[in-house]
């Protein structure tokens, strides 16, 4: 079995935001030249998940919306002021939670060079601390 492992980097618009990488991970996955096997997608930051849905634009401003709503801001977080290694202050404890209640990475099945995914079903980086650049992680297993 074969491994290759790749870098991606997005950046994102807005402080929570669905970023679709979905072209990214293909090209990712034709560059490796594997087509039967796994493919793992990482992000390599603790204030953004992965997750899989559907491509429409008014889908990701809601589930934006209900990350907010769920975890909000302005909790009594003991987490919550610190400061960044910049010299600045982050607030920022929620979008370390929202992280992990949404999960870090995805595994995905590779079938003759291609991912396997629904018809409407598309890859997203989930921003939770933005705007900023984000990498991934896309190890792609198998033959």
């Amino acid at each position: 079995m074969k491994s290759v492992l790749t870098r991606v980097f997005v950046k994102s618009r807005r402080s929570t935001e669905l970023v679709r990488i979905t072209d990214e991970v293909r090209h990712a996955v034709e560059e490796s030249g594997l087509k039967n096997g796994i493919v793992n997608v990482f992000t390599l930051h603790t204030t953004t998940a992965m997750t899989i849905n559907e491509d429409d634009p008014m889908l990701e401003q809601d589930i934006a919306r209900f990350i907010v709503k769920a975890v909000p801001e302005d909790d009594s977080y003991a987490h919550h002021r610190f400061f960044r290694k910049d010299g600045r202050m982050a607030v920022n404890a929620y979008s370390h939670i929202r992280a992990s209640l949404l999960g870090a990475n995805l595994a995905l099945p590779l079938h003759e060079g291609e991912i396997v995914l629904g018809a409407r079903q598309n890859i997203y980086l989930v921003e939770l601390d933005g705007p900023q650049q984000r990498g991934l992680a896309v190890q792609i297993l198998g033959e």
